[in-house]
This record gives C-alpha cells, structure tokens and sequence, in this order.
C-alpha cells in the first residue's frame, strides 16, 4: 500500500499561489507532496487545494496519507482529506498495538509494580488485535476485569484463557460495576456517551485509547490520559511531522504479530502523558496510589 507524505510549502511563490500548483519530491524512498498552504491560507484557497489534491491521489490510487503539524492543526483541510474518504495516519491504529506499553508507563509512574495491580478494560470490539491485548494483559496482571455490551463475543475468550492458562478474568455488561479498586480503568473503544454512563472514582486514571475523550463528572479529580508522546528511532523521524504519524506508517500494513515484534525491536517507548491541560506531571501518577 502507498503511503504519502503530505507537507506545506514554507515560501510560497507567486507561480504556486496563482496556480494551487503542488510539488512533489522523494526523500528516502517517500513520496513527499508539498501544499502551496500556509498558516494565513484562507478557507476557499485551502478547499481548493486539498480538492487538488485528493484528485490527484484518486488518479494514482492512494488512499492513505501522513500530514504535517501545520495540516494537522487546520481543521479545514482535515475535514476535506477525511470528506474525499482519504485516510490520515494520526497513531490510531498504532495506539491499539501500545496498549501494554501504554499500561506498564503508568504503573512505573506510579512506582507499582504491574503483577500487583488492577485493570479494567471497556470494550465492545473483539477484533484479533484486542484478543492479543487481553491476552498479553491478563497474562501479567494480578487481576483484569472487562466491562462490555458484547458479552457473548467476550465470553469464550475469558473461558478459554481460563481453561488454558488459569486465568481468571472477571466480564460484566453492568455500567454501575464498582471501578474503586482498579489501578487503571484503560478505554479501549467506548464512545464518550458510554464511558460517562459509568460511575467513575473521583481520582481514577483513566486511559483513554480513542483520543480526546472527556470525563464530565463534575466530581472527577483524577487523571484523565487524552493522548501522549512516544519516542522513535531517529531512521523514521521526518521534520515537522509527528512521530507518532510516521511510526504509523511504518507498520500499517503489518500482521499483528510482526507489527508487536517491531514495537519491541525498535524499542518504542513512551514519552509523555497528555491530558486536558497538556503534559501530565508524572508526579501526579505517584500520588494516586
């Protein structure tokens, strides 16, 4: 699959800005499309240039494209990539394979170790990629509880870890279920309707893998993780564009198993938490304990 890279022109000259006229250049074996947009572009110009744009990738059969941080901060051209059906890596699908990693970072913030903890995972979606993460959950934690509607997509796979590996995991579809003692309540796909149905502990932390989910208990005082940073190898970083973005279009087309090898290998870690005010302090995981 062709991944394009999507960046702005940071000088435009009169030919571009006359013509909406693109550029398109490799670096190290990407293609690299240069917009004749900037931070003033107005919203017509803009339209007219993504227009442009999504025609060309239709031509050259290209659905999925990595952005730079001027684009992904116009909302204007994110809607008009995502309106012509084109696919923008932003780290969601990479964010799924983190699951682990994104866990075990909060229970090293909170100086606790993982095999003594609590996780209660919210999720609908039995896909293999959520199997793999249950798996690999339940395999290093003390205790795993799910919450989910699906209880019949959930059952046999809690029933199998049972009567493989012995292990226990606790499955209700019960909204009120009392969440005061999990370490950390990880949202892997509930929409923000369904997780604010939950009665959610004022100081919980919550791990949020759809990005940019709110928690509208006016009682909550806890940690709500919106999004965070990792760290990369500096072979697959691209100036003025987000690691996470670029690691995405590493692995996108990858088997799970060899995407999870991959993680390892490069040995991606996780950077910083980011919640409702930007950076988490990583002194504030220490003292929800």
């Amino acid at each position: 699959m062709t991944i394009v890279y999507v960046g702005t022109i940071k000088e435009l000259n009169l030919f571009c800005r006359i013509l909406n006229k693109f550029t398109i250049q490799y670096i190290e074996n990407k293609k690299m499309i240069y917009l004749p947009l900037n931070e003033k572009s107005r919203v017509k110009k803009t339209e007219k240039v993504i227009n442009k744009l999504c025609k060309f990738l239709y031509k050259n059969n290209i659905t999925t494209c990595v952005i730079d941080n001027q684009l992904m901060r116009n909302p204007v051209a994110k809607n008009e990539l995502y309106s012509n059906n084109i696919n923008i890596l932003e780290g969601h699908k990479l964010n799924k394979f983190l699951l682990y990693n994104l866990i075990e970072k909060v229970y090293s913030l909170k100086n606790q170790k993982i095999e003594t903890g609590e996780v209660t995972l919210l999720i609908n979606e039995n896909d293999e990629l959520n199997i793999e993460n249950i798996i690999r959950i339940a395999e290093n934690i003390k205790r795993l509880n799910i919450i989910t509607n699906n209880m019949k997509q959930f059952n046999r796979i809690v029933d199998n870890l049972y009567d493989e590996l012995g292990i226990l995991i606790r499955l209700t579809n019960n909204m009120k279920t009392n969440l005061n003692k999990s370490d950390i309540i990880v949202n892997v796909d509930f929409p923000e309707q369904l997780i604010n149905k939950l009665n959610i502990p004022k100081d919980a932390i919550i791990l949020n893998i759809p990005n940019n989910i709110n928690i509208n208990s006016k009682k909550f005082s806890g940690i709500n993780i919106k999004s965070w940073k990792i760290e990369i190898p500096e072979k697959y970083k691209l100036e003025s564009f987000l690691d996470i973005s670029m690691y995405e279009a590493q692995i996108y087309s990858k088997p799970t198993n060899q995407v999870f090898k991959q993680i390892q290998d490069d040995k991606i870690k996780i950077k910083d938490f980011i919640g409702l005010n930007g950076i988490i302090n990583p002194n504030e995981f220490y003292h929800k304990i």
